[in-house]
């Protein structure tokens, strides 16, 4: 039971001690307070903001998810809410590529209630669309199930991961709806305290329908958490559910088996250390400092569960921006299997071909390859199918980056007046900074309007300070990558080791983007007054990104001179839609969009929300004109 209220410092040291995460009283991570994977995803599909899930559909058995085939929400051909967030970075170790988390944001990524009064409650929950538990479909005969065909509810449940853990009065619970009374009975709970690894492991559950009560059509079950109501806390992680008859007729047993060969983890960057670099950075290189700069292997990571091995192999893709092949491996069928460990995580290494520099690029600075791996011949064992592929972009473009865009927490400097932190970056050949990238995550305590001013050394021992810029408040953007970008009030030249962060005028901290799927300790530090030291609060990286070049790409184009503050454009690379973050909304009255060559290619009104579905991918330059005669522009990269 958690809440952040500013205003009540019990509850306050509560949840920090909750965290449990805290290093010479100076260094603290805090839960996000909203959702912004969540709120991306409604700025890219503003219809779904209002749109319903449909409960009138009726299933058959199996019914069967394990949240590899949907993204963000549930699946609407099974359920009948959209509460939980699907994701595949919040949990650990899971069974397979995919999991729902249950906390305390609502369907659109904010808090259930913010009030002081209601701390704990009733948060998400997951309901299964009606299914048929009397009558069984022509495809298995037909009649009646029976309590002979032990019909059992599986799943798996991980508690806390790398988000927050529940505490001894949270709770998971799972309700079976009896269609014939028209009310729900709780079958199956759990209280929320951690023990024997819980937060790195997945527990399986079965639990067997034994009351003929719930044997009708119209059946329904639903999965629920009590917890804090006001944030992202209390995390709860349910993996590969499965309503089934268990009885197995012809061996005349019980037979619960899994048998599927999963992905468990997302695609990984190709680079050893970075998950972005600039193009022209990485082709300046030569051939053996770009073999250097990326992996010579890469890792698959797979679970076989209760499977015999099958004639299975592997294979690895690698396409450029237009979808040219580049580069790939493959492994023979049935190299993979033979020998393996069931329900064990497991790794397949296979080598990465560097071939990259010999592909066309999407402009000078910037590039990114598209990374397919998946299990060939999967037709060669049951299980279901969208878990056997996973895909990841690479990224090149026009910064560098040690993270991979999302925040699973939010990271503090505490009791630290004028306290700073700093992120090292090797800039591969000399170049100017133009822009620096943070991205603030959102909390309790909304700290958008306290000061700290961006810093950017060429060395911390001896501290050696080649820029600043004072006054700049954090900025929220609400999607995965959701980077405030601040472009700086001079092109400042660099070159070699840079050292990019910022200092924070009060005592209490920014909430800067914690991503703990990454580990770049190595290269961030703080220093609150006794000299710098290395962050080791747990692994993760910064939400600090460099951006590199100048403006004169624009070739052509009168009077576009980029300022420094007045809007900002969220997503940044953008896909389908891109957000204008402008100052005063009152002041402004059009919006012009202008291609790499000076044709103006878009005008309106102003609007707070630009369709570029149609935009190629590549450079545009976004100007907004004010109604005082002003006019202010931004560059945006699409990129899909």
């Amino acid at each position: 039971m958690k809440k952040y209220i500013p205003s009540l410092f019990a509850v306050f040291f509560l949840q920090v001690l909750s965290f449990g995460l805290v290093q010479a009283q100076h260094e603290r991570l805090v839960p996000l307070g909203t959702n912004p994977v969540i709120k991306k995803y409604l700025h890219v599909h503003p219809a779904s903001a209002n749109k319903g899930m449909s409960s009138n559909d009726t299933l058959d058995i199996p019914f069967v998810d394990d949240f590899s085939a949907s993204e963000v929400y549930p699946d609407q051909n099974l359920w009948t809410d959209r509460y939980v967030y699907v994701n595949d970075h919040f949990a650990r170790n899971p069974v397979t590529i995919g999991v729902a988390t249950f906390d305390g944001l609502d369907e659109f990524g904010n808090p259930y209630d913010n009030s002081a009064s209601t701390i704990q409650g009733g948060c998400d929950t997951l309901t299964s669309k009606y299914i048929n538990l009397l009558t069984k479909p022509q495809s298995a005969g037909g009649g009646q199930y029976t309590l002979a065909d032990s019909i059992t509810l599986s799943f798996y449940w991980q508690k806390k991961g790398l988000g927050d853990a529940p505490d001894s009065s949270d709770s998971l619970v799972v309700d079976f709806y009896n269609p014939s009374t028209n009310q729900w009975s709780r079958q199956w709970w759990l209280r929320g305290l951690i023990s024997g690894g819980q937060d790195t492991v997945f527990t399986a559950v079965q639990i067997c329908i034994s009351n003929a009560i719930f044997l009708k059509d119209g059946f329904r079950f639903r999965f629920r958490n009590y917890g804090s109501r006001t944030g992202s806390l209390d995390h709860w992680h349910i993996d590969y559910i499965r309503l089934f008859k268990a009885y197995n007729q012809f061996s005349g047993q019980m037979d619960t088996t899994l048998l599927d060969v999963a992905m468990t983890q997302g695609g990984k960057s190709l680079m050893t250390e970075y998950t972005s670099v600039p193009w022209d950075h990485f082709t300046s290189l030569s051939s053996i400092d770009q073999a250097n700069l990326l992996k010579d292997s890469s890792k698959m990571e797979y679970r076989v569960n209760d499977i015999v091995p099958a004639d299975v192999g592997f294979n690895n893709r690698i396409y450029n921006f237009a979808g040219s092949y580049v580069a790939g491996f493959g492994a023979d069928n049935g190299n993979i299997f033979p020998g393996r460990p069931q329900n064990q995580h497991l790794q397949y290494t296979f080598p990465v071909d560097s071939i990259f520099p010999n592909t066309p690029s999407l402009t000078v600075d910037s590039n990114r390859f598209t990374v397919l791996n998946y299990f060939t011949n999967g037709n060669a064992f049951s299980g279901l199918k969208s878990n056997d592929t996973v895909r990841f972009i690479q990224e090149f473009y026009n910064y560098y980056s040690l993270d991979d865009g999302s925040a699973e927490v939010g990271y503090d400097l505490i009791n630290a007046p004028n306290g700073k932190i700093a992120m090292k970056f090797d800039i591969f050949k000399p170049d100017t900074l133009r822009a620096v990238r943070f991205n603030f995550v959102q909390q309790g305590a909304n700290v958008s309007n306290k000061l700290f001013t961006i810093k950017v050394w060429s060395s911390l021992n001896p501290e050696t300070l080649i820029y600043q810029e004072s006054s700049q408040r954090p900025v929220y953007i609400d999607e995965i990558n959701g980077y405030a970008t601040y472009v700086l009030d001079q092109i400042v030249p660099v070159s070699g080791t840079i050292y990019v962060g910022f200092q924070q005028v009060l005592g209490d901290g920014l909430h800067l983007g914690f991503d703990r799927n990454t580990a770049s300790n190595s290269r961030m530090f703080y220093n609150v007054g006794a000299g710098w030291i290395q962050t080791a609060i747990t692994a993760g990286s910064f939400m600090v990104r460099p951006v590199m070049g100048d403006t004169n790409l624009f070739v052509g184009v009168p009077d576009l001179q980029i300022e420094a503050i007045a809007f900002q454009l969220a997503p940044n690379p953008a896909g389908d839609v891109v957000q204008l973050l402008v100052e005063d909304e009152r002041n402004a009255e059009q919006v012009e969009v202008f291609a790499m060559d000076g044709r103006r290619i878009y005008c309106s009104s102003f609007t707070r929300y630009l369709n570029t579905s149609a935009f190629e991918p590549g450079f545009y330059l976004v100007r907004l004109n004010t109604e005082s005669g002003q006019s202010f522009s931004r560059r945006l990269l699409i990129s899909r």
